[in-house]
């Protein structure tokens, strides 16, 4: 009997030594895999982290440059505001001269539009009515000084300020509405230098 009991525990001691290596592998394969999985999951949340990060900050540069460009063209939209009422005021200020400074613009202005024939001078109602007692004479001078005839037609236009010039079937309107709008491109480039240069 005792060498069924030496054998059994020599059997009994080798499994127990076999299972222990046993457990002792498994336990090291875990722990391995435990691991790799761990730097996988760690690799995963850094490559998902990095990405996060990376479209966070593409999407912030997007904001700041929408609100960049919002600012901007807010800004243009003021500039162009005041421009254009300065602009305004401008042409009022025209309107508003005195008698003897809206007449001698006008002169200034028929020096810079008549042409070398016969024509005729059409003002507004309100400028008509106030004619200085010389204007005919002075606009005759200039219009021979330029080998031209200006007569001062009886007839008024429906503007503001200025005149229209009209030879034959051609007119020349220099009313002050339309000298700056066809000049508002270069107007408002003057101002522009005068406010923001």
């Amino acid at each position: 009997m005792a060498g069924i009991e030496k054998i059994t525990k020599e059997i009994e001691q080798n499994a127990e030594k076999e299972a222990a290596e046993i457990i002792s592998a498994a336990e090291k394969e875990a722990e391995r895999t435990i691991n790799k999985a761990k730097e996988e999951c760690d690799a995963i949340l850094a490559a998902s982290s990095e990405k996060t990060n990376r479209k966070l900050a593409e999407e912030d540069k997007k904001t700041q440059s929408q609100c960049e460009q919002a600012e901007k063209l807010i800004m243009l939209e003021t500039k162009q505001g005041v421009i254009e009422d300065i602009l305004r005021k401008a042409q009022v200020k025209l309107m508003l001269a005195s008698k003897e400074d809206y007449f001698a613009t006008l002169l200034k202005l028929l020096e810079k539009q008549v042409q070398p024939e016969k024509g005729e001078m059409i003002l507004c109602e309100k400028d008509l009515g106030r004619l200085p007692e010389d204007f005919a004479a002075q606009v005759n001078a200039i219009a021979t000084k330029n080998g031209g005839m200006i007569e001062l037609s009886k007839d008024v236009r429906d503007i503001e300020g200025g005149f229209v010039l009209k030879y034959g079937n051609i007119e020349i309107n220099s009313s002050f509405e339309a000298l700056f709008e066809e000049n508002k491109e270069e107007l408002v480039d003057i101002v522009n230098e005068i406010l923001w240069q």
